[in-house]
């Protein structure tokens, strides 16, 4: 059984504040089993981009000492293996 992210109907910087925080929560209990990110086909699409999709694929690849990135026939979902906990980013400046 997997472990699930769920980031659907979310823009990006919300995705990822989720998803580290569930993420981490998840690996300070033990879970180093694959966790299943779901984040839909083009979630909130950007001139036809698929937002959450690309640049959470991006982040699990600049974080690849934390989480190892495994893709699937569907493009909806993302696997990750975790290896060590994510770094909390720093909040921008408006």
């Amino acid at each position: 059984m997997y472990n699930e992210i769920d980031l659907h109907h979310m823009n990006f910087d919300d995705a990822l504040r989720v998803f580290i925080t569930k993420y981490n929560a998840l690996y300070k209990k033990g879970m180093r089993k694959e966790i299943v990110v779901i984040h839909g086909y083009g979630s909130k699409f950007l001139d036809s981009t698929p937002v959450i999709r690309i640049k959470i694929r991006e982040y699990f690849l600049r974080n690849k000492e934390c989480v190892k990135m495994r893709l699937d026939m569907n493009q909806g979902v993302t696997y990750i293996l975790p290896l060590k906990p994510l770094p909390i980013p720093k909040k921008k400046k408006r």
